[in-house]
């Protein structure tokens, strides 16, 4: 199936859903700038009141063109900039949106123009929906597939959360200007996108042991446009037009799997948690932290190597796994509260899984069901290092003991089962933590 015919359209799915597909245009083309004032008369519900959300990184990109186009078409247009924190750029979080929204509450926009990538696209889809807007994207870089999706992914109160708003009517992308992003963020999107790897595996895994929701075609939504960055991933690390424009579409495309299916599985497993608790960990020591497409490559080589060696297990014995959280390692009781909250979720679901699993045949019926999905650990670090994405952690800056704490914490974070939480019922996980970083990360 030709993917873009799927745009702005319904389809009857064989798994049995109606999906909605509710992103209307993909254009990524030479002037896709200047087409923007077009595609807001087309599909910007008559905005009389646009307005431009960047940073100002991404106005220096196009924004500046972005807005010369629309004052040329005789649209008026509103700049907004969203500021970057002392000694860094801007984040999506509880206390950078709250004055964006209010600061637009004064403009009365009618449509939201995000220009940029993670952050400012993350800001605006969850500004709009704050205001009941609709929003549209001007991509800045492949750096995640976030642009399609109707999840938005802040930090709030200091923990790292999921939830659904709604996806933006277009998204427009000048390839000039994704082929010169910096080559740290097309990185990170490499790595983003090859997490599809294993959060594939970790559906499986959750449709066998609980009978989860699962569609094929949302699984394998990118299948005929990974051979462009799959098959030669050092096109990625030298700017070749065609291994960036499959990276895009590929991010774009996932990102839409994520809104067909309503939840982040199709793209997002066990190896975003690391990224995520990564993520937490810097915020609660007030340090920095790599980009997040960046760590999530590393977590998938992580998950890819937690598979390998559960799958290695001809009849493991089940571990009980610890009845509460890390509460001295959370430090902020707002954390410590919303990490117990999902904790202990999941808990609830474990008993029935180790019941599953212990089984006549289960073990083994598993392990052949998750061994036809998973990529070998060898093969991700042969992917990442070829790409030029990071493949230790050194090269995100983290030190070993932030990186081990994040591999003994990031099972506590979200209430979904996923590969880390298989690792630590087998005995894997706490006991090889020191292992797997030696030989991997």
């Amino acid at each position: 199936m030709e993917l873009s015919r799927l745009l702005g359209t319904s389809f009857a799915c064989k798994c049995g859903r109606v999906h909605q597909v509710p992103v209307r245009k993909l254009v990524y083309a030479p002037g896709a700038v200047e087409s923007l004032s077009e595609i807001i008369r087309q599909d910007g519900g008559d905005a009389q009141r646009p307005v431009l959300v960047a940073d100002i990184r991404t106005w220096g990109v196009c924004g500046r063109q972005a807005e010369k186009t629309l004052r040329e078409a005789g649209i008026g247009v509103t700049r907004v900039l969203v500021p970057d924190r002392p000694h860094a750029g801007p984040v999506c979080d509880d206390v950078t949106v709250q004055p964006l929204v209010r600061q637009l509450r004064g403009v009365q926009p009618d449509l939201l123009v995000a220009v940029g990538s993670g952050v400012i696209n993350d800001l605006s889809k969850w500004a709009a929906f704050q205001l009941g807007i609709p929003y549209m994207v001007v991509a800045t870089a492949a750096s995640m597939n976030g642009y399609s999706s109707a999840n938005v992914a802040p930090t709030v109160g200091g923990v790292k959360v999921l939830f659904e708003a709604r996806a933006p009517v277009a998204v427009l992308a000048e390839p000039r200007i994704i082929e010169q992003a910096p080559p740290e963020m097309t990185a990170a999107g490499f790595g983003d996108t090859i997490a599809k790897q294993q959060s594939g595996t970790d559906w499986v895994m959750n449709h066998f042991l609980s009978d989860e929701y699962y569609c094929p075609f949302c699984a394998g939504i990118v299948a005929d446009l990974e051979p462009l960055y799959l098959d030669h991933p050092e096109d990625i690390r030298d700017r070749r037009h065609e291994a960036i424009q499959g990276l895009f579409e590929a991010l774009f495309w996932t990102g839409m799997a994520m809104t067909l299916v309503g939840t982040s599985v199709p793209a997002s497993g066990g190896e975003h948690l690391f990224s995520h608790t990564l993520d937490m960990i810097a915020e609660v020591r007030g340090e920095t932290h790599d980009l997040h497409g960046r760590q999530v490559g590393l977590g998938t080589l992580l998950s890819a190597a937690l598979f390998q060696r559960i799958l290695a297990l001809d009849s493991p014995a089940f571990c009980p796994v610890p009845v509460a959280i890390d509460a001295g390692f959370w430090s902020s009781p707002a954390v410590v509260a919303a990490v117990a909250e999902q904790y202990g979720a999941k808990k609830a679901r474990l008993e029935p899984i180790v019941r599953k699993i212990s089984g006549h045949d289960a073990w083994d019926q598993l392990r052949t069901r998750l061994a036809a999905e998973t990529q070998s650990p060898e093969t991700i670090r042969a992917w990442l290092q070829r790409a030029g994405a990071a493949v230790s952690v050194a090269d995100i800056g983290c030190s070993r003991e932030r990186v081990k704490s994040a591999i003994l914490h990031m099972h506590e974070i979200r209430k979904r089962f996923t590969v880390v939480d298989l690792a630590w019922l087998t005995g894997i996980l706490p006991a090889q933590a020191d292992d797997l970083i030696d030989e991997w990360l």
